[in-house]
């Protein structure tokens, strides 16, 4: 079967032949091992297209250097290694919000590239796309603490902007459906180390409906639903099991492996996420290879389940790389049973 197939099936729990390779590696990994990050890329296939997509990086241009990120926050990154912080938000004072104009994804985004770069690849990969950002565009917008504190007041002009936030991820959906596409990936980084960063009643009574509309505007054109989120959001994964959600990628270690499988497994597919705490950047080669093995098991016995990946940052031994990409590739599936060996 061709990489398309074998993602769909794995999504949809239908028997892939092996697992799906979703490749993840952060630029400090890739400026650190170049030419051994080539050699991984050709080793292990990804079975995921390029689309030729490009939105305004947050990353910044330059270390230093100012960058608008297509709604006016303006980012400065320090290191090659992460993302940059935001030094100016445009609706940090709400006053702003009267004259403040709302980008089109259709002006601020460049497709021009996705035709040609998806005609490329003849389908034979899965095309999974972004959806963009809904809480995460909020707090870049306000600002993290006066958002929350907003929260805590309940402040009216949230609807507002939340209502705003999910029109302009619509049009961006509704974009890419005019495309040969497989999924759609929202991204909302949800959790501290603990708790969500709300109450899951708050999140309940004012994100769920907008993660509806998304999520039912993805399904509405036949595509699969992907989620990320960062951090313990084990109280909302049964809402977003319910909403339609058909792949999440959360921090497997954050919530651990056991409650996340009591939540999760064979009800909906896992994106995987290796330990980027400790054991990647940490671990020994075998406690990589013992990590991916208790996930992959865990989640991908229901005749699919699981897409391997693991993101490699720039403090990831190449020992550890290889550990991990060698442990994906040990498992098979025969007649829909997972295998090793």
């Amino acid at each position: 079967m061709d990489s398309r197939e074998r993602v769909v099936r794995a999504i949809e729990m239908t028997g892939p032949d092996r697992l799906p390779i979703f490749h993840s590696a952060l630029h400090g990994f890739t400026a650190r091992y170049p030419r051994e990050w080539r050699t991984l890329r050709d080793r292990y296939a990804d079975d995921f297209a390029a689309t030729g997509f490009k939105e305004p990086e947050e990353f910044g241009a330059a270390i230093g250097v100012e960058q608008d990120d297509g709604w006016g926050a303006i980012w400065v990154r320090t290191s090659d290694e992460h993302k940059g912080l935001i030094v100016k938000h445009p609706l940090s004072d709400w006053s702003a919000l009267d004259t403040y104009q709302f980008p089109d994804p259709l002006v601020i985004d460049n497709w021009s590239a996705v035709p040609e770069t998806l005609a490329q690849d003849k389908h034979q990969k899965y095309v999974m796309v972004d959806g963009d950002t809904l809480f995460q565009r909020m707090f870049y917008l306000r600002g993290m603490e006066n958002l929350l504190l907003d929260f805590g007041e309940g402040r009216q002009e949230l609807y507002y902007l939340r209502d705003r936030i999910v029109a302009f991820m619509l049009r961006k959906i509704e974009k890419w459906l005019e495309y040969d596409i497989d999924g759609v990936r929202f991204r909302d980084d949800w959790g501290t180390q603990l708790a969500l960063l709300i109450s899951p009643r708050q999140w309940r009574e004012f994100f769920k409906l907008a993660y509806e509309k998304l999520f039912a505007a993805v399904h509405a054109g036949g595509k699969h639903v992907w989620f990320h989120s960062d951090g313990v959001i084990s109280s909302i994964i049964p809402d977003l099991v319910e909403l339609g959600a058909n792949v999440l990628n959360p921090q497997f270690n954050c919530i651990g492996i056991p409650q996340l499988a009591a939540l999760a497994a064979g009800k909906v597919c896992l994106l995987g996420d290796v330990d980027r705490q400790y054991v990647l950047p940490f671990g020994s080669p075998a406690e990589v290879a013992a990590s991916v093995g208790e996930a992959v098991e865990t989640f991908a016995s229901h005749r699919g389940g699981y897409v391997a990946r693991g993101e490699l940052a720039g403090d990831v031994p190449l020992a550890n790389a290889e550990a991990m990409y060698a442990a994906f590739a040990s498992y098979r599936y025969e007649d829909g049973r997972l295998c090793r060996g």
